[in-house]
């Protein structure tokens, strides 16, 4: 038997994408007897599992291909949730792409298998499991339509003309609620007719429950957030769910990832180094009893550019750079000195004088762990480079010891340079400069010691290009790549679309949202306690501190923006804010957190008027030394602030909690309606 990969194939691409408009069938393509057979319905699948709308590393709002399948993945989602930024994209992610048409073409194959496939019952090893196959594929496109549009058109047969009349392809929206009911109803006989077991990228019944455990919860939230923002037309809610529902759909999220915990998943815990480990998890996904659903690339096949675009540059040969993580979501991690009343970081003392450190390493030293294995840490070895972030140097002649106030208010809005209002600046105590970074002129000690003015790896200032932020992301990239073999379209690690994680996580937010919702008990389970035990399951992994008791997620409101530590992530109760800050952290980088933002209808609150922050470290340059790398050793201050460069203003705009179905399909089907505010 051939072993047959789930990867992009691109004849069956070919085959599939010559499908035409909403629902129009492709003409002598296919025959019943190409499909039908063992050989057939394998490479058939191939093509639907390769065209999945999945999040993953080529999704960019950049092309014609409704944001999936671009290799210059520099425009992503994150940009808008304060987790990254990178200098050729300071603005936001707007969903305009229309992931429409495409979508309906895999529908329509998927549905061809599902009208066909039972008359093969008994002839074809396996057609049941083959059906329910479908309807999962058929469930996960549907998904990622209803989430962008609210309620849309639900075709169960592969549609043909009448008479030649279009009409006669036209259909209307269904309500949200019958939308996602027709999803979650695919989904429950994909996880009664699936096998338990499947080769690594297919689904199976652990798989549909665990992404059923995704879609329910996204339906529970709507139902309950999603009040403010509902459109009815002629009776039928296209957006937005009756409130009443919301319990409903977040105990079917709670009973299918309790479905997933039988499943033999779990979290990975293959190294002691707990932030390795987190790393692993995405380095080894593979072979991770973590990994329940994944995307394969293959060298020879299907590759991507994730390391070149996403390394710092000294780590790639061609591209790098836009993997900024931001200081607001560094600051969401355990072990780091913050303010409690504020929760920002606190790098200097109640004088308000920067307070001075011994390395580049120490202010993370005790950080939590997975925040360790998310990001690049300076004074740390990645691909044979370590890596060195400074925005500047303080001159030989300034005493570490003597005490200096910091120089621009952190409020999260004062972008003033350091030059305009910074006497140290001025009178070039502090030096900077604007030459590239490998060319940079050295400043040279008394003792003849040469030293770069700023760091090889940004932060970036004036005309470099390097982190903005201060720090380059970790979470995905390939460390075995050497900076020569890292370039475009060479990539092909796998992605991880779903994690047992997320799962639990999932669970979390369910049992919570019942517990504070009416629901203390259900299923035999304390749901604010079962909550709290996943929570710490995830967090045991992380090496994240743990929740005392359940009763730490409580129904006392959330934390508002710059009130205490998490703050930065909205939510209505201190328990809710406490899961949602653990998404944050856990699934950054992941495409998550930016649908999580649009489910609570958070986003218009949290990504208002919002700047993001960076973290400068300056260099003392009195006592440095030049370790065995080549990088300096010495004593450091850190100013935290808006970013100098990626410094404009963000609002995310509440008409993106439901997309503009595009114009085109407005005119080939008369029967749909707009969405508001479009």
């Amino acid at each position: 038997m051939k072993n047959y990969r789930y990867i992009v194939l691109v004849f069956i691409l070919g085959i599939l994408g010559s499908c035409q408009s909403f629902d129009i069938p492709p003409k002598n393509v296919l025959t019943d007897e190409d499909i039908y057979n063992e050989g057939g319905i394998k490479a058939y699948m191939v093509g639907l599992y390769g065209r999945l709308p999945m999040d993953d590393f080529n999704v960019s709002n950049d092309g014609d291909r409704g944001g999936y399948f671009q290799w210059n993945n520099i425009i992503w989602p994150m940009l808008s949730t304060g987790e990254t930024v990178n200098r050729n994209n300071t603005g936001i992610y707007i969903p305009e792409k229309g992931y429409w048409s495409p979508g309906y073409q895999v529908i329509r194959q998927a549905n061809v298998l599902i009208v066909n496939l039972p008359d093969y019952v008994g002839v074809l090893t396996g057609a049941e499991e083959w059906i329910a196959e479908a309807r999962f594929i058929r469930a996960y496109v549907y998904f990622q339509l209803v989430k962008r549009y609210g309620g849309v058109p639900l075709i169960e047969e592969p549609q043909y003309l009448e008479n030649g009349e279009e009409s006669s392809l036209w259909i209307a929206r269904s309500s949200h609620e019958a939308s996602y009911d027709f999803i979650l109803k695919d989904l429950d006989y994909a996880i009664e007719n699936m096998a338990a077991k499947s080769e690594t990228g297919r689904a199976n019944k652990y798989v549909a429950a665990a992404f059923k455990s995704r879609v329910a919860l996204y339906a529970g939230s709507i139902a309950r957030y999603g009040t403010k923002f509902t459109h009815t037309v002629d009776g039928v809610m296209l957006c937005g769910i009756p409130s009443e529902k919301a319990n409903g759909y977040f105990k079917q999220a709670w009973d299918a990832a309790k479905i997933v915990e039988t499943g033999n998943y779990s979290l990975y815990k293959g190294n002691a180094d707990l932030a390795e480990n987190f790393a692993q998890i995405f380095e080894k996904a593979d072979n991770s009893s973590e990994s329940v659903f994944v995307r394969q690339y293959d060298y020879s096949n299907y590759r991507h550019s994730f390391d070149a675009v996403y390394s710092p540059p000294r780590m790639t040969s061609t591209y790098g750079d836009r993997y900024n993580v931001t200081l607001d979501w560094v600051e969401l991690f355990d072990g780091l000195p913050l303010d409690e009343t504020t929760g920002r970081l606190k790098t200097v003392d109640d004088e308000n004088n920067y307070i001075v450190y011994n390395s580049p390493r120490e202010l993370f030293d005790n950080a939590e762990p997975r925040l360790k294995g998310s990001i690049l840490l300076p004074g740390h070895v990645y691909k044979g480079i370590e890596l060195d972030i400074r925005r500047g140097i303080v001159k030989e002649e300034m005493d570490p010891s003597v005490k200096i106030k910091k120089m621009i208010v952190d409020d999260g809005q004062n972008t003033q340079s350091y030059n305009n209002v910074t006497e140290l600046f001025k009178d070039g105590t502090i030096k900077e400069t604007t030459q590239s970074v490998t060319t940079q002129t050295p400043y040279e000690l008394s003792n003849g010691i040469k030293l770069n003015i700023n760091g090889m790896d940004g932060p970036a200032n004036g005309g470099t290009n390097n982190t903005v932020t201060g720090f380059h992301g970790r979470k995905w990239l390939d460390m075995s790549l050497t900076p020569s073999t890292t370039k475009l379209h060479e990539s092909h690690q796998t992605w991880i679309d779903i994690r047992y994680a997320e799962v639990l996580l999932n669970r979390a937010e369910a049992a919570l949202e019942l517990a504070q919702n009416g629901e203390g008990n259900y299923n035999g389970a304390n749901m604010q306690d079962d909550a709290a035990t996943c929570v710490n399951a995830v967090r045991e992994r992380a090496g994240a501190d743990l929740l005392s008791s359940s009763a730490e997620l409580s129904a006392a409101p959330g934390y508002e923006r710059g009130t205490g530590k998490g703050s930065f992530v909205l939510a209505p109760t201190r328990g809710l804010q406490l899961i949602r800050v653990e998404r944050y952290k856990e699934l950054a980088f992941e495409h998550k957190l930016y649908w999580d933002l649009r489910r609570w209808f958070t986003f218009d609150q949290q990504i208002y008027n919002y700047r993001r922050r960076m973290l400068n470290p300056f260099l003392f340059a009195k006592g440095a030394t030049i370790n065995e790398n080549g990088n300096p050793e010495g004593k450091y201050i850190y100013d935290a602030r808006v970013c100098e460069r990626a410094n404009n203003n963000l609002t995310f705009a509440t008409k993106y909690y439901y997309e503009k179905i595009p114009d085109g399909q407005l005119k080939t089907n008369p029967l749909l309606v707009q969405n508001n505010q479009y």
